[in-house]
Parts: structure tokens; C-alpha cells; sequence
């Protein structure tokens, strides 16, 4: 993969965190022409959603269905979608009196259009060129996001990451040879990835959600370092 010269970095959530901190790290490549290979973060359709690993899962397995106004709901302030336990925690906003709110009825049109033109671009990924991202190193996804019954929700295990990658693989018709999986967690959110690749381990911060940035750089210089090519 590394021959490229462009290799799209896509979020698969688990949050918002990963989609911030691809951005940030992205943006600040230097801009001489020759470096090679330029990373990227396009919009991707799991993009400021809180969406589960075995959320996502089921969203592949079942070729990333579309929603309708009656299967989405307001739970917690945003919209949720049940049948995938996903939230829509930026999405269906409108503004109000120099406030945001949420209203499906003004705002589903829009939002269905926005999710078919999203799932169009991810299903339009090459594999390639493409470098996977999952994290649920963000901090409010307890309490704020998930119950302490719900601890399951965001607690990544090896069982469940090789089912991710099968299911990528799936849907974009190839082997998991050919899917590129970066996994960013800590200690106590994770089980069984010790000794997995492309798992890299990130110690507890104390940022609501956007994660500490040194730490992400640190993942960042070991992912571009020159014996990664």
C-alpha cells in the first residue's frame, strides 16, 4: 500500500475523536510536493456518529441500509437509530435563536441525502489506498454517551475487531489481507490486542472528547515513520 501516493485515512468511529484527530494530524503534513505518501481524511460517512464496533458491523453486513423517519428516534438529546445502537450526535440540527436543536421532521430530507451520498463515497474506497481507523479512546463515551450497563458498548476485544475486518472485506469484495486496520485504545477499554498489530495504546487523558494531541502525534510519527514503508 505504502507505493502510493495518496492513502485515504477513514474513520470508522467509534466517535468523534477519530474523525478530529485524523483532520488535525492530516492537515499539519508539510506541503512539499515530493512527500510521499500524502495522507488524507475526506469526509467519511462514519464521521461524528458514536457508532459501536458491532454497530458498524451490522451496518456492513447488511451493505449500510438506509434509515427512515419512523426507525430513528431522539434518545439523550440526539438522534438515535435503535436497530444499529448508532447516535447521529451532530447530524438533524437546526438552528434556533443562536442555539442548535435537534428536529427530524425539518431536518430528514437532508440528512438521508447527505447518508446515501456518504455511503456511496465509503463503498467507492479502494482498499488499496485506504487506511482504516477505529478508536474509543474518547472519554465522555462513558457516562455521557453510554451507561455503566452499556461498558460493553465501547470495549474493544480481538474477537471483535477480527469480525470488523471480515466484514470490510465482505463488502468491499476481497480478503482481510487486503484491509488496512489501524486500532487506537488504552488499557482498560480493550482486551485480548496485546500482542495484535496495528494496535496502538494510548494512556488515559483528560480531554471531554477531542483526546490529547500528543499523544495522537506520537501514534502519527510511528505510522509515517520510515520503516513503516
Amino acid at each position: 500500500m505504502r507505493e502510493d501516493k495518496i492513502i485515504s485515512l477513514v474513520s470508522l468511529g467509534m466517535s468523534c475523536q477519530t474523525t478530529h484527530q485524523l483532520r488535525r494530524l492530516t492537515n499539519l503534513q508539510p506541503k512539499a510536493v515530493n512527500t510521499s505518501p500524502r495522507f488524507t481524511a475526506p469526509s467519511g460517512l462514519f464521521d461524528w456518529l458514536i457508532c459501536p464496533p458491532a454497530s458498524t458491523i451490522r451496518l456492513l453486513n447488511q451493505r449500510i441500509p438506509d434509515f427512515s423517519k419512523s426507525s430513528i428516534a431522539i434518545r439523550k438529546g440526539r438522534v438515535y437509530w435503535e436497530e444499529f445502537n448508532l447516535y447521529f450526535w451532530h447530524n438533524f440540527l437546526v438552528s434556533d435563536h443562536q442555539s442548535r436543536r435537534v428536529s427530524i421532521d425539518a431536518t430528514f430530507e437532508q440528512e438521508i441525502v447527505r447518508w446515501r451520498y456518504l455511503r456511496d463515497r465509503f463503498s467507492a474506497l479502494d482498499p488499496a489506498r485506504t487506511l482504516f481507523v477505529v478508536s474509543n479512546t474518547q472519554n465522555n463515551l462513558q457516562e455521557e454517551v453510554f451507561d455503566e450497563s452499556e461498558h460493553a458498548e465501547y470495549h474493544f476485544t480481538d474477537t471483535l475487531l477480527d469480525s470488523l475486518e471480515q466484514s470490510l472485506a465482505r463488502y468491499f469484495c476481497t480478503t482481510t489481507n487486503d484491509i488496512h486496520l489501524q486500532v487506537v485504545t488504552r488499557k482498560g477499554r480493550s482486551r485480548g490486542l496485546d500482542d495484535a498489530a496495528l494496535v496502538t495504546f494510548l494512556p488515559l487523558d483528560h480531554n471531554e472528547w477531542k483526546g490529547s494531541n500528543q499523544s495522537w502525534d506520537q501514534w502519527w510519527q510511528l505510522l509515517t515513520a520510515p520503516q513503516h514503508e
